[in-house]
């Protein structure tokens, strides 16, 4: 038995504690602030492609001759709904008449953003908590542990998406040097086939009154 290499909680920490929550704050900041220079003015939808979740909106708005110019909404309208007709109001600039900005929503999208980011925060550090606690069970067993032998009572399969890879999150028995029967769980690598009834060689030892054991892989 190995200890966990210290990558896993490194990565997990900078993705989910630093990353994604950055880059959702950015997403926040560089969606409220209006670029310089533009004028607001009434638009009106004109027609409009769905393109996944968002809209490619066109609009027609009026400009300071008088003259009505047809224009794309750069920053589109999001997931929201969308019909010929409708009212927006968006920012117009002299430099590019073709290409109007809609004016940011109240406050339900950085909320929303926001609470992705405390998400993404919060779920990062019970991950890198609960990585780090695992690393300690292995170091604690490698230094006071007892090999015996364990067989798997039951069976989860998670994962198996487009990348194709899964895991088998597993519960297994073992019984100690005094004929104790204990459990345990343990999540094997990616596509390690397991099946209830295998038998692996687990690691045990007594801890503050509490068992730790880990499968030996």
């Amino acid at each position: 038995m190995k200890k966990d290499s210290l990558a896993g909680p490194v990565i997990v920490g900078l993705i989910l504690i630093v990353l994604l929550p950055g880059a959702l704050l950015f997403m926040v900041l560089n969606a409220m602030t209006v670029p310089d220079g533009g004028v607001l003015t009434d638009c009106v939808v004109t027609d409009y492609v769905i393109a996944g979740r968002t809209s490619e909106v066109n609009v027609d708005y009026v400009n300071a001759e008088g003259k009505t110019i047809n224009a794309r909404i750069s920053n589109g309208v999001g997931g929201r709904s969308v019909f010929v007709g409708e009212h927006y109001d968006c920012y117009v600039y002299e430099d590019n008449p073709f290409e109007v900005y809609r004016k940011p929503d109240g406050d339900v999208f950085p909320i929303i953003m926001l609470l992705g980011a405390a998400a993404s925060l919060i779920a990062g550090i019970i991950l890198v908590i609960k990585m780090m606690l695992k690393r300690g069970v292995q170091g604690y067993l490698i230094k006071n542990g007892t090999q015996g032998q364990c067989t798997i009572t039951n069976v989860v399969i998670k994962g198996g998406g487009r990348d194709g890879f899964t895991q088998c999150v597993c519960d297994y028995s073992f019984t100690d040097s005094y004929g104790q029967m204990h459990t345990g769980k343990h999540t094997f690598l990616p596509n390690k086939r397991v099946s209830i009834g295998n038998y692996f060689p687990v690691m045990y030892a007594e801890k503050n009154g509490k068992m730790l054991s880990d499968i030996i892989e």
